[in-house]
């Protein structure tokens, strides 16, 4: 009785630890864009983090961001919390670029993204902007 006990305590520990590992990646809109689209670049987080240094972008102008959103909630007595940073970036040319890694401090420890390798090819026809009114009204979405 008494080894059960202290298995389920350690057990519970260690669901504590594994459940409280920091994640810090990179997400973009596409891998795959025409010079005359735009790419989306998010940077999140699931801990608050210090001395957010975001890569060069080369290759690339930002036309928007950074933006910061953050959520926080509690469901069920879990917590969840999410902190990201998006950019919008513009290619300057055509070819095959890298974004470079992004670094943040959480808990006094540095942490990297991976980095992403992104492809720019000739202008399409009609840049995909899924916000764009012209866009959803030629879809027929209503």
């Amino acid at each position: 009785m008494i080894n059960s006990k202290y298995i389920a305590i350690l057990l519970f520990f260690i669901t504590g630890f594994v459940t409280a590992q920091v994640k810090f990646e990179v997400k973009v809109s596409k891998n795959r864009l025409g010079i005359n689209e735009r790419l989306r670049v998010d940077f999140e987080m699931n801990q608050d983090g210090d001395n957010f240094n975001p890569p060069g972008f080369t290759n690339f102008d930002v036309v928007g961001g950074p933006n910061q959103s953050v959520s926080h909630s509690w469901v069920n007595g879990k917590k969840t919390y999410s902190k990201t940073y998006s950019y919008f970036l513009s290619p300057k040319k055509r070819g095959s670029f890298t974004i470079e890694q992004a670094t943040i401090e959480i808990d006094g420890q540095v942490y990297k993204t991976s980095p992403v390798r992104i492809t720019v090819t000739a202008a399409v026809d009609k840049p995909k902007d899924p916000n764009d009114p012209n866009y959803i009204a030629s879809e027929n979405i209503h």
